[in-house]
């Protein structure tokens, strides 16, 4: 294996580690993976506000990848009216990342981000 190929392996691990630990801390849910299909349905049909409405409050907060993704999404006639997580992780650019940058933003501006007691489990499979 080559040296690249092993730093490659490794920063992937580190990244998906500090994405569990900090999805963990916001959530009270350990995913095995830093994968849309490893979050619990219950989190990702959370309504959360427009992209638009997002940039507008936190723009400050986000990072320049999070603020162009959510700047991109289309206001065309087919405009959503409610936006969830699931649904900022449909838009161009969006992905897991940005997804703990909106819900850090949230956090730090005092907005609940649990979803509804006991839907969410303390733990992923494998620690079960």
């Amino acid at each position: 294996m080559t040296t690249k190929a092993s730093e490659r392996r490794e920063q992937r691990a580190r990244d998906t580690a500090r994405f569990a630990e900090t999805f963990f801390a916001l959530t009270g849910f350990r995913p095995v993976a830093a994968y849309r299909e490893f979050l619990p349905p219950d989190f990702l049909a959370r309504p959360i506000p427009s992209p638009s409405e997002l940039v507008a409050r936190f723009g400050d907060r986000l990072h320049r990848r999070t603020s162009n993704a959510l700047r991109q999404q289309d206001p065309g006639p087919a405009h959503r009216e409610s936006w969830t997580y699931d649904s900022l992780l449909e838009l161009r650019g969006f992905g897991m990342f940005c997804l703990l940058d909106v819900m850090q933003a949230l956090h730090e501006s005092g907005l609940p981000l649990d979803p509804a007691p006991g839907s969410l489990p303390a733990t992923s499979r494998s620690e079960r």
